[in-house]
């Protein structure tokens, strides 16, 4: 029930509570510029949030946090105050990396995988490692690029560790049966619109990027 309804109700038996009426259109006067502080202040409330803040005031939250929009969008710039705070807080584990990636793209850590490299039977490294399992959407649903993912993902990890990749991983899957299309919607060939469909997987190699501004 509105502030207006509340009010009416409230009146007296004196007066009439017919909302046609003068006092109801003094009551109707009076709820409207209240409904309209309501709403600001619930606006103030839900923008201390940062998955619901925009502009000036989400330049503020971040901030506080000591990072700079630049030209960030207000997506991207969520996923940079999450990846400064959740850095800020990893112990530079594997599990805590997991945990801090998975804060930044606001996500689960199920998502995640790390592969350590100084037992790796082709190309052993020490202290550096992979990250897989990433599902591509992930990243294309934070509207955040791999280039831009891949450099916050160096700053998540402990000092010295190095990123040798990231592998993300698609949804697409052949048919299991010989010179038969996969006809599922969600794994399969797309349509001519592009409405649906598997999408393929990728890996990125974050030395082969310009260094950002992140």
């Amino acid at each position: 029930m509105g502030i207006f309804e509340n009010m009416i109700r409230s009146l007296t038996e004196s007066y009439t509570k017919n909302p046609n009426s003068n006092i109801g259109k003094l009551i109707l006067l009076v709820s409207g510029q209240m409904e309209d502080l309501d709403e600001t202040l619930r606006k103030i409330e839900d923008w201390r949030d940062i998955n619901q803040a925009e502009g000036e005031t989400l330049d503020l939250i971040a901030a506080n946090v000591g990072q700079m929009r630049g030209l960030a969008t207000d997506e991207v710039l969520r996923i940079l105050i999450r990846a400064r705070v959740a850095r800020n807080l990893s112990n530079g584990t594997l599990d805590g990396i997991i945990q801090s990636l998975a804060v930044t793209l606001n996500t689960t850590p199920d998502k995640f995988g790390i592969k350590e490299l100084y037992n790796d039977s082709l190309t052993p490294e020490p202290a550096a490692i992979v990250i897989t399992g990433l599902p591509i959407e992930v990243i294309n649903q934070s509207g955040m690029s791999a280039v831009q993912f891949g450099k916050i993902t160096q700053r998540v990890v402990a000092s010295g560790v190095r990123v040798a990749a990231i592998d993300l991983s698609g949804t697409f899957d052949f048919s299991s049966q010989y010179d038969v299309l996969e006809n599922n919607t969600a794994t399969g060939f797309a349509p001519v619109n592009q409405s649906t469909g598997g999408t393929l997987s990728g890996s990125f190699d974050p030395d082969d990027e310009i260094v950002l501004p992140i």
